[in-house]
Formats: structure tokens, C-alpha cells, sequence
């Protein structure tokens, strides 16, 4: 009796606790929005933000990759290199401002980098997240949308 009441207090503990979130990896930060969390792949310094999501051919779902900057500004993003379309949110503080939603990645071998079209939010932004195309549209996000940082982030910080 004794060894049926330890199993359903244990079964019990199990159910209310839920599937654990997934571990971050160094030189990631958990981005959730509306609930829904992405794990993103810091551009922490020039060369990363340079690069971005370039030369890669997608994103495993719920990944992305946040841009953070010092100060807010009106920011602009092109698709050099890009494989696949991406949604742009574009972050001040903890809350969305503006989003590029189903930005086109180039097509064709040989594109003018002059030709790229410029992503910029309509209010300065001091974080960007990249995230798959339609992502955006799926969740439900808006601009006014509340967001959370784990680690928490100060201004133009990476995160650990």
C-alpha cells in the first residue's frame, strides 16, 4: 500500500510539472513571445550580424537568431546570401514594434547586392529576432506584443 501511494504521489508531481523547456546552448537566449518560446542564436558581434542567417539553407523550427544593439535606431537588414525567406521582428525594449513579415531571399545565382532590397522597422528597435517565414503570421504576433528575454537582457546585451 505504502509502495502504491509513493507511485501516485510521484505520477501526481510528474503530470503537474509538464514537459521541461529545452536547455539553452552557450551564446543562446530564449525570445518568447505571445507564449511561444524561440530559442535564438545571438549576433553578438560585427561578423555574426554581418552574416546572419546567410550560407545557411533554414532554421529548425522554434529557432531563430536575435541581432541586440546598444542603442534604438531604425536599423536596416538585406537578405546577402539568404536561402530561404525569413519574418523580421523588430524588438525595443520588451516589446514588438514593427515586423517584416515573409521577407523574400534572393533569387537566382549572381544577385546584385546592390539590387537587395533594405528591411528597416517603421519605430527604432534595438533587438531583431529572425525567425522562419510565416512564423509571425502562425503566432498571432503583433507590434504592442510583450516580450521576454531568459536570460533577461539589458540593452544591447548578448546574454550569457
Amino acid at each position: 500500500m505504502q509502495r502504491r501511494a509513493r507511485f501516485l504521489a510521484l505520477a501526481l508531481l510528474l503530470a503537474g510539472c509538464g514537459p521541461a523547456p529545452a536547455a539553452l546552448a552557450p551564446g543562446q537566449v530564449a525570445v518568447t513571445i505571445r507564449g511561444h518560446r524561440i530559442l535564438a542564436e545571438v549576433a553578438d558581434t560585427e561578423e555574426k550580424k554581418h552574416l546572419g542567417l546567410g550560407g545557411r539553407d533554414g532554421l529548425a523550427p522554434d529557432h531563430g537568431m536575435l541581432f541586440p544593439y546598444p542603442v534604438a535606431d531604425r536599423y536596416a537588414f538585406w537578405m546577402k546570401g539568404m536561402r530561404f525567406d525569413i519574418d523580421i521582428v523588430w524588438i525595443r525594449g520588451e516589446r514588438v514594434v514593427s515586423l517584416s513579415e515573409r521577407a523574400p531571399h534572393p533569387q537566382g545565382p549572381g544577385v546584385d547586392d546592390a539590387a537587395l532590397p533594405e528591411f528597416r522597422p517603421t519605430e527604432p528597435a534595438d533587438r531583431v529576432l529572425e525567425v522562419e517565414a510565416g512564423t509571425a503570421a502562425r503566432l498571432g504576433w503583433r507590434p504592442g506584443d510583450a516580450v521576454r528575454f531568459e536570460p533577461p537582457l539589458e540593452r544591447g546585451e548578448a546574454g550569457g
